[in-house]
């Protein structure tokens, strides 16, 4: 079943992207004087009844995420980019509070090397063949949209390409339409370089 493109106009597109938008903003505004208030209020030493469940759960997760990823892996599916991010995530976790929680003890030799050696080379792995899947398959729709030049970098590439932006895109700072016969015999020049890049 091929969905339509949403209209930059549709009401409910546009409600749900400002929901979307003040609840991720205003997570990120209450997330930094809570963490000022848990530096002030946190004890340095607390027991705790869960502990090897707390562990044996995260690293259960791991073992899943991880296994999920591969399997997408092996099959080419397009979602592995997605499980890749969430196991780089969570690596980066796994080796941050093994450092933190053996920082005193006997084990921090042996959290640093794995940390340095295993999961911080995997998740820096995942992220960047994430980001080489990324960056080819918009270059994949950039070519099949029949555009040409290089792709922008994926830091200044929007999200979604909506039909109004498109036909916006297409009459120049002249005020002519470039998918006009009239243009297409006359092109205007484009002034502007092309930028490349993976960034």
């Amino acid at each position: 079943m091929v969905h339509e493109v949403p209209s930059l106009h549709d009401h409910h597109v546009r409600h749900l992207r400002r929901m979307f938008l003040a609840v991720v903003t205003g997570s990120f505004l209450f997330l930094i004087p809570w963490i000022g208030y848990l530096s002030a209020s946190l004890p340095t030493h607390h027991e705790v009844d869960q502990w090897r469940f707390a562990w044996v759960g995260f690293d259960g997760a791991l073992i899943v995420a991880i296994g999920i990823t591969a399997l997408c892996a092996w099959r080419r599916l397009q979602i592995f980019i997605p499980w890749a991010l969430v196991t780089a995530a969570l690596l980066c976790c796994d080796a941050w509070f093994d450092i933190v929680l053996d920082w005193n003890s006997d084990e921090l030799t042996g959290a640093i090397i794995t940390a340095v050696v295993a999961e911080l080379p995997l998740a820096a792995l995942l992220v960047y063949v994430a980001r080489k899947m990324i960056r080819l398959t918009v270059l994949v729709a950039w070519r099949r949209a029949g555009r040409t030049g290089n792709v922008p970098p994926l830091s200044r590439l929007t999200l979604v390409r909506f039909a109004a932006e498109d036909e916006h895109d297409r009459i120049c700072e002249y005020g002519h339409d470039h998918t006009s016969p009239e243009a297409a015999a006359h092109p205007e020049p484009d002034s502007r370089p092309e930028r490349g890049g993976d960034g």
